[in-house]
Parts: C-alpha cells; structure tokens; sequence
C-alpha cells in the first residue's frame, strides 16, 4: 500500500480559456520547457507532474479546460481545482471577454469549500490569476495591458502578460505565484483523476534541469465532487 505520509502535497490547478489562447502551449511549456506551438483539444487534459516550489516538493494536477465549450460555464472543473489560472490572448478581444465573463461568474457564485481552504471557502480565497499571452504579437494587440490589469484587480486575481512562444519569464513567476498562494495543500483527499483514467504518455525521468517528467491523461470529464457541483449563478 502507498504510504500517503511519503508523498507530496497535492496541488490541482484549472487553466481556463478559449481556444487558440496558448493554454496547452503554456502548460507544455511550464512542466517541460519545450513548446508545442498551436494545439487544440475537443475534450479536456489533465497533466500530471511534480515541482519544486520555494524548495518544497508538490505534486501538480492541470487540467487544460478545453476551449471547445466556451460557451459553457465550467463548473466541474472549477469545482475541481484548487486555484485557477484565466488565459487570454493579448491579440483576441473576444478571448479576454471571455475570460472576464468567467471572472464575474466566480464572483457572484458561492463555491461551497475549497478542498485547499476548508469548508466556507468563497471565490475571493481561491487563488485565482489572469494571463495574457502572445506579447511577442504586440503588434497586433486588441487588449491593452492596463485593462488587464483593471479586470483582474476589480476580482482580486493576480496579473501577467507573457509570451509563451518566447519563454518570457513572467510564465514561470505567474504560476510559481498561484501555487505559492494555495494555502497547504492537504495530503489526503478526494481521488485522483489520473490514477482512474490511467497514464496514455509517460515521461521518462530526465535529469536535466530544464526538462520534467510527468504525464498527461485525456479527459473528458472531471469526476463529480463529493460536495454538490459548482452553479453558475443567474445573471
């Protein structure tokens, strides 16, 4: 039997967005350094890898919403998580409103406890941040920095502009600031999604620094929580 004491915190993560924003090239990019370019799913993926944060070993669920279902609130998946990370592309208007609408949705919605802060948790204590990638296309901007920046103060979120496809820096702070935020992650809790779907890629161990290993599962839907599903609220 797996010894839970030997095993590291686990951190779920939401990246949330429409399509063609960068999620899954952002995630590539974060757990293993590379980039992937455009990619897109019709389902869900869930990612699988374990990072040091400030020193301290954590085991990293991402699931990549996809952006397939924008026009659907994503509940399940919010429900899920233990913070949520909203992409947006700087050059898509559209893709930003979208991002915010989620937002606003957060807002008004009572999540019912937050497996990483107790029950009572609201939406205002899950960590929540608010990205915008492509700046290396900042020539064809439709967002600018300081609506961004607007948008994610008036919802207590943090804010990033990154470019992926460049390997900015702010990438790898925006999400080493979210995981930092989730406060102590428990040990024990609901199953993982992973360990019931099973691994369909497995990274080999690599010792280069800049390379992790990990896997990634399809996944057409998260399993329903034990508590009752996240509702969006009526507008």
């Amino acid at each position: 039997m797996r010894d839970e004491r030997a095993s590291p915190p686990r951190v779920r993560i939401a990246v949330i967005g429409s399509s063609r924003v960068g999620k899954s090239a952002l995630i590539v990019r974060y757990l293993t350094r590379r980039y992937i370019g455009e990619y897109h799913s019709n389902t869900d993926l869930l990612y699988r890898q374990t990072v040091p944060i400030n020193g301290t070993p954590i085991e990293l669920e991402v699931i990549d919403v996809s952006g397939s279902n924008a026009d659907k609130f994503p509940a399940e998946q919010i429900q899920w998580a233990d913070a949520c990370l909203l992409v947006y592309s700087v050059t898509d208007r559209s893709s930003f409103d979208y991002a915010t609408e989620v937002l606003n949705t957060l807002k008004r919605t009572p999540t019912n406890g937050s497996p990483a802060h107790g029950p009572g948790a609201s939406p205002s204590t899950m960590p929540l941040a608010l990205l915008g990638n492509k700046t290396d296309l900042d020539h064809l901007r439709q967002v600018p920095t300081k609506e961004g920046q607007a948008v994610s103060a008036a919802h207590g979120a943090s804010f990033s502009e990154a470019s992926v496809a460049d390997n900015s820096g702010d990438l790898y702070r925006c999400v080493d600031r979210l995981l930092a935020e989730v406060r102590t992650p428990q040990r024990t809790r609901k199953f993982s999604v992973t360990k019931m779907l099973g691994s369909l890629i497995g990274g080999a161990t690599n010792n280069s620094p800049t390379t992790r290993s990990g896997s990634v599962v399809a996944c057409p839907r998260v399993p329903a929580p034990s508590r009752p599903p996240l509702a969006a609220a009526a507008p």
